[in-house]
């Protein structure tokens, strides 16, 4: 009896270690292959172009009332930032894994394309044609209510680096 107790106890903590084990190699796969995609030059030029070229726009026409070109810009650039967040939201990455990688891009691209998607939630709205990248605001929201200083803190656990001496301030 106490040996099938042992080896069911052992069964179980092997199953917890390779469950771990497989959500990190996961978490490595996707970690990748978004950094990848935010490394390219098309994701670079579109994100400046967000930044820089929307002013002069009307944001009531939404993201469908752009023109093509750069329709095609704030879709690559919202779908990464939608993409991150949907990660998180299903519990894939942690928010402040994500928060603290790419801190500044959620901030400036939201606050950049919010009056754009809300404009497009309003046109959706009309055609009942459902909801637009609400996972990205989980993150912007997140990111509005966590300042950066509070992320640099060295006694926030959540942020701490966990293999290299920390800095003394």
């Amino acid at each position: 009896m106490t040996v099938a107790l042992v080896a069911v106890v052992i069964a179980a903590a092997s199953a917890l270690r390779q469950a771990s084990d497989t959500r990190r190699t996961n978490l490595l796969l996707y970690t990748l292959e978004l950094g990848a995609r935010a490394r390219t030059p098309e994701f670079k030029r579109a994100t400046e172009f967000v930044l820089t070229s929307l002013d002069g726009r009307d944001p009531a026409l939404g993201i469908s009332g752009l023109p093509p070109a750069e329709r095609e810009k704030v879709l690559l650039v919202g779908g990464y930032y939608q993409d991150l967040g949907m990660l998180v939201v299903t519990g894939v990455l942690e928010e402040h894994i994500a928060v603290a990688i790419h801190y500044t891009g959620i901030k400036t691209v939201w606050r950049a394309l919010d009056p754009f998607i809300q404009g497009e939630r309003r046109l959706l709205d009309q055609r009942r044609a459902g909801g637009l990248w609400a996972s990205f605001e989980h993150l912007a929201v997140y990111v509005e209510i966590t300042p950066y200083d509070v992320m640099r803190r060295t006694n926030d656990r959540r942020f701490r680096r966990r293999r290299f001496p920390l800095p003394q301030d």
